[in-house]
């Protein structure tokens, strides 16, 4: 018979990646949800895959995040954080697992690049057909506007139509009005039991590892890390390999919903917890809802790893999953 901790990982795969996570957290890092993001200075150093940026091409069409759940809210989700909107390669993008994460980008070898460069979201991926460049890192694709921040406002022109290098590193994603969302995907069904999430507006620099959901219960509310693995009736949502961010669970409770959630925090993570009902008992497909939480935190696993390559090698965050 096998050994208990291998018996426990095979029969719990999910329950056993969520101990791990919270347990190699450090007392201090399962703080509030509302705490404050780490000093304004970027945890992250640039990667060491350098990758290259390109006006997006005409045949691409408009950015509109989609992809990632944001329909034709993209552009002013990145006004609030004050970012530009961009698409990635598609073995970048990895199904997904990069929807929503924030990158500054900064030209190199040319003297006509700004000292700051862009800061952007990604909302899209872009088919690598006929692309060149790029090489493990990827390769980020970019408006007009976006490309043009690249250059000091005098020289822009000078990168005009063409692949310029890039070095780039993850960075925190500050909004200013918006609080974390779930979006209910079209093919949820109250009538069959099945939900289906996309969270939008993730602040901070982190990956949500868990998810989930339960009846709300009158009176239940806050954050309180210490509480909220106490609850008894919460039911665990999965996501498949092809859609990573999305996560799904096909016994969903009746009524009122409420959410929990482990997000990568520090060097390890926490849980949060909505105040009361996210979901109305008549949620409906392509809605979406306020969580009312704003996560500020930095996580080390999201330095590095994925965050800096085309494959999913040294992805710290995605072991913990």
């Amino acid at each position: 018979m096998a050994a208990l901790p291998q018996l426990l990982l095979i029969l719990f795969p999910a329950e056993v990646a969520v101990l791990t996570l919270l347990l190699a957290s450090a007392p201090g890092a399962r703080a509030h949800a509302s705490s404050s993001s780490s000093s304004a200075t970027y945890r992250c150093g640039w990667c060491p895959r350098r990758s290259t940026a390109s006006i997006l091409p005409p045949g691409a069409g408009a950015l509109t995040g989609a992809a990632c759940g944001y329909g034709g809210q993209a552009a002013e989700m990145a006004v609030d954080g004050g970012l530009h909107i961009a698409a990635v390669s598609a073995s970048f993008f990895r199904g997904g697992r990069a929807c929503g994460a924030c990158y500054q980008l900064m030209c190199r070898g040319r003297s006509a690049c700004a000292a700051g460069g862009v800061k952007v979201v990604v909302v899209a991926d872009v088919a690598e057909t006929n692309m060149t460049g790029g090489g493990a890192g990827g390769r980020f694709l970019l408006t007009k506007d976006a490309f043009a921040a690249l250059a000091t406002p005098d020289r822009n022109a000078e990168l005009a139509d063409a692949d310029v290098d890039v070095d780039f590193r993850r960075i925190p994603c500050v909004y200013k009005s918006k609080n974390l969302a779930v979006k209910v995907e079209e093919t949820s069904s109250r009538d069959r039991g099945y939900l289906a999430l996309r969270f939008l507006y993730q602040g901070g620099q982190t990956d949500i590892a868990a998810v989930e959901v339960a009846q709300a219960v009158t009176g239940s509310s806050g954050t309180n890390n210490d509480a909220a693995p106490l609850q008894t009736s919460w039911q665990y949502m999965t996501r498949r390999e092809a859609s990573p961010s999305m996560w799904r669970t096909s016994r969903v409770p009746a009524g009122l919903l409420q959410l929990r959630l482990v997000v990568t925090a520090g060097s390890g993570g926490k849980w949060l917890r909505a105040d009361g009902a996210v979901l109305p008992a008549n949620w409906q497909p392509g809605a979406v809802y306020d969580t009312g939480l704003r996560v500020t935190d930095v996580a080390a696993s999201t330095c590095g790893g994925a965050s800096c390559s085309s494959t999913d090698e040294g992805d710290d965050a995605e072991q913990l999953r």
